[in-house]
């Protein structure tokens, strides 16, 4: 799997060409707050909007749109290329830029290294931001996925400019409920496919041998399984560049919630027939996996670092209650279950976990519906 992963990744990594975030139609609207001696009003901007207008492998060109305090609508033409350094006062800059990567400024004719990285809310949606800045004169975030820069803070000889991006469609691609592209699934799909294939050709191989897998050999394959899926889901999580695709960190994990759901229907099937061994070692697969989501989604999602946005609304407030109700039940009886097997233990494991298996069950279904409801309700406009 870590294998798989680079191998999928090297063509972009490889790639020494700055990527551009954004294509034609995309726009965004920023507002603008400036302090200092009072200014003319035609000068004097409220906001703006930048719209790509055409793009030509790493040039494009932007329509930029601003308004005055007085009502007056002024409009100019702005030209980029990201590979000669024409970043246009770093407006925009080359995509998926990480903490140390660094762009050409032709007009500093000099490098700028990005200095920082976390994750923010911008214009409704949660977003990887990072930073840079020109000491004494110019703070900037940008959205890593797009390169599009989100606030900036600018410092002149007597005034202070505060922009802040409000609204965009930037990143809301996929709000029809759906991905834009089959293509935005192929690698997530080729994973997925390859580790359920890999899994069925175990599980097969297992059960064809007429011979019954021995205590030790099991204990080993047990922990072989918790390693692998360990590793393989931390180095997905790290190195799978999937804004680079056009996936957010929600999609990916409403599709590995998807995966684990149909693989815990699977465990069961196990046990409906008698196999214990395989139900338990699906199960340690689902758990394990599950486990290292769920830290993932408190490292990368914005609840890490903002409690407060839990219950930033009503809807936000019911709906992670909702799933924390279900959720951590479902957690806590899927660990209870694959705690009490041991290596070829049948009916002993059968009496102990009938009933836990039972409320695993009835907590993990209403779990993976209220996580869907959650993503088509906060990252959707399914229900308009």
């Amino acid at each position: 799997m870590v294998v798989l992963v680079s191998i999928l990744a090297l063509p972009i990594w490889g790639n020494g060409v700055p990527a551009v975030g954004v294509k034609k139609g995309d726009w965004i609207e920023y507002n603008i707050i400036i302090t200092g001696p009072i200014l003319n009003e035609a000068r004097n901007l409220t906001s703006f909007r930048n719209e790509i207008l055409e793009v030509n492998g790493s040039s494009f060109q932007a329509n930029m749109t601003s308004i005055s305090v007085n009502g007056t609508v002024l409009s100019s033409f702005w030209n980029f290329n990201l590979t000669g350094g024409e970043v246009c006062g770093w407006m925009i800059i080359p995509a998926n830029l990480s903490v140390g990567d660094k762009f050409f400024d032709a007009a500093k004719a000099s490098n700028i290294t990005i200095e920082g990285q976390e994750q923010k809310i911008v214009a409704g949606e949660s977003r990887v931001v990072t930073h840079a800045t020109d000491p004494n004169k110019l703070y900037k975030e940008w959205d890593q996925a797009t390169g599009v820069y989100v606030n900036s803070i600018e410092h002149t000889q007597n005034y202070t400019i505060i922009t802040n991006a409000t609204a965009t469609n930037l990143w809301n691609v996929h709000s029809n409920g759906s991905l834009q592209t089959v293509s935005d699934l192929l690698i997530p799909a080729i994973v997925l496919v390859i580790l359920t294939l890999s899994l069925i050709a175990v599980f097969k191989g297992i059960k064809s041998n007429n011979q019954y897998v021995s205590k030790l050999s099991q204990g080993k394959i047990a922990l072989a399984t918790i390693v692998i899926v360990v590793i393989a889901e931390i180095s997905f999580i790290l190195f799978f560049p999937f804004y680079s695709v056009g996936i957010s960190f929600a999609e990916i994990n409403l599709i590995f919630q998807t995966f684990w759901t149909a693989l815990v229907f699977v465990s069961f099937w196990f046990r409906l027939k008698g196999n214990y061994f395989l139900h338990e070692l699906t199960m340690l697969v689902v758990m394990c996996a599950w486990l290292v989501g769920f830290v993932a989604v408190l490292t990368m999602d914005p609840l890490s670092n903002n409690p407060v946005i839990v219950s930033s609304s009503p809807m936000r407030l019911v709906m992670n209650g909702l799933h924390a109700a279900f959720s951590i039940p479902a957690l806590v009886f899927g660990l209870w279950l694959v705690a009490l097997w041991r290596p070829k233990s049948t009916i002993s494991f059968s009496t102990k976990s009938g009933r836990i298996a039972q409320l695993l069950l009835i907590f993990w279904v209403p779990s993976y519906l209220v996580g869907v409801l959650d993503f088509l309700l906060l990252h959707t406009t399914f229900f308009g």
